[in-house]
């Protein structure tokens, strides 16, 4: 595995525990968003690179936002809230069409004789 694969794949397991295990840190309401969507972009770019599967990574990271969400309703002092995974989808699929956007493709016309 390339340094730069094996590296993606550990933030993104660093992201994963993050988002699992930390209780969450309280921002004011038009920030919390922008947390959310800072981390799940974050989570995407270090899937993307780290699996080099794009369905993989936009799966994984929409199902952990999904999941997360739903964890939150049983955490006493927690609330799940729908703007919250929504924050996060956007996220993901602004990466993931970002990401998208940047590949090249080779084709035949293009390539040099």
């Amino acid at each position: 595995m390339p340094i730069e694969r094996l590296a993606a794949a550990i933030f993104a397991a660093a992201i994963i525990c993050g988002v699992v295990t930390v209780g969450g840190i309280a921002f004011s309401d038009p920030w919390d968003k922008l947390a959310h969507f800072i981390v799940f972009s974050s989570l995407t770019v270090c899937l993307w690179r780290a699996t080099e599967m794009p369905m993989l990574a936009v799966a994984a990271a929409l199902l952990l936002g999904g999941m997360d969400e739903w964890r939150q309703a049983y955490i006493p002092g927690r609330f799940s809230d729908a703007k919250d995974f929504v924050a996060d989808a956007c996220a993901v699929l602004s990466t993931a069409t970002l990401l998208f956007m940047q590949r090249k493709t080779v084709c035949a016309e293009s390539s040099p004789q």
